[in-house]
């Protein structure tokens, strides 16, 4: 049925009104916005270049609405890095369980990186230290992710490795010696803040490194023949 032209008037301001209305997302869309698009500017210009006015004009809204996300650059610095922790390592697939226990220490201690070169990562992460007094909980956050994140990983193989006999570790030595693994593979970080040109920067050195790390490991805790 054909609209009358005061029908047909209200049916346009109402498209209108609609095509005009900016599309709201919920705070976790604008965080996930937001931590893309700073990542990204870090990423072409480097973190001493970027500020909070670039991030927001590149996420396109305000500088108050992102001040309403993240206090200040520090604490999305953090957020960013956090995020990319939490994707740093990931646990074993079904289809990889059978593998040998030097494959699997292999998998689990494989870096995950994506397009953040490392020199960004750590810039990012000598911006959040700097400010790991006034942020605290951000701090705290942080150093439980990627290699804690980790730990936890390597704890739940290690007991289960422990009980089938492929090492001799106590239950309680397991929490230590994960730790030590981590430490073995990601190395002291203090050394790349200070000086560039100690990062990894090549895939390939960083596996030598994990491969090294974990023969050096399993030499130690597996089962001595008597």
């Amino acid at each position: 049925m054909a609209l009358t032209p005061k029908e047909t008037d209200r049916n346009d301001q109402g498209n209108l009104r609609k095509r005009g209305r900016p599309v709201q997302m919920c705070r976790a869309e604008r965080e996930t916005l937001v931590l893309d698009c700073a990542i990204a500017l870090l990423s072409e210009k480097g973190p001493e270049d970027v500020t909070m006015d670039d991030i927001a004009q590149r996420a396109g809204m305000s500088k108050r609405t992102l001040y309403s996300l993240y206090r200040s650059r520090e604490e999305l610095l953090g957020a960013g890095l956090a995020r990319m922790s939490r994707a740093l390592f990931r646990p074993l697939r079904p289809d990889e369980r059978n593998a040998s226990l030097e494959e699997r220490l292999r998998i689990l201690l494989t870096f995950n990186l994506k397009r953040e070169p490392p020199d960004v990562v750590i810039e990012m992460l000598r911006a959040v230290i700097a400010e790991a007094r006034n942020y605290p909980e951000m701090a705290l956050g942080l150093s439980r992710m990627g290699p804690g994140q980790v730990v936890d990983l390597l704890c739940k193989e290690l007991l289960q490795a422990a009980e089938a006999g492929e090492i001799g570790l106590a239950l309680d030595e397991i929490p230590a010696a994960a730790e030590l693994l981590v430490d073995m593979v990601v190395g002291n970080t203090l050394p790349c803040l200070l000086d560039p040109d100690r990062i990894l920067r090549k895939p390939e050195d960083r596996e030598a490194r994990r491969d090294r790390a974990i023969e050096i490991f399993l030499n130690g805790v597996r089962p001595r023949r008597k």
